[in-house]
């Protein structure tokens, strides 16, 4: 992925948001958890490293709407503002990755504890991922 101008800027291009992208991540169902947020994601073979990310409250758990967008509004800012985790280490491989953010707690969340469980993720699919993809 290139390098912007704005370090910390989340752009379209970077957004999941294709039917039949959001199936092969559920298709391939790899799940990782870290306090309130599960990511669930998928790896496929690129020409060089890109990556889509998309957030989700689900009715079912977050019955209100208000909760439901601040719940998504918390994981894009907390995955924003540390998302170098993600490329920093990715530089070298040739993969595409497509992952969902899961906000799986009913509870109000605060910014603290999401960014944290954000942070474990980003660092466990980075791990995964360089293991994983020499095999691909």
């Amino acid at each position: 992925m290139e390098q912007s101008s704005h370090p910390y800027s989340y752009k379209r291009i970077e957004h999941l948001k294709l039917r039949k992208s959001i199936e092969m991540v559920f298709a391939q169902n790899n799940v990782l958890r870290s306090g309130p947020i599960k990511m669930i994601f998928a790896v496929e073979p690129s020409d060089s490293f890109s990556y889509q990310v998309g957030f989700v409250a689900p009715k079912k758990v977050h019955h209100f709407a208000v909760d439901r967008n601040r719940n998504k509004r918390l994981l894009r800012e907390a995955f924003r503002l540390n998302r170098h985790i993600l490329t920093s280490r990715m530089d070298n491989k040739t993969v595409k990755v497509s992952f969902l953010l899961v906000a799986q707690n009913s509870r109000p969340m605060s910014f603290a504890d999401v960014e944290t469980a954000v942070r474990q993720l980003l660092a466990r699919l980075s791990e995964k991922v360089g293991a994983e993809g020499a095999d691909l």
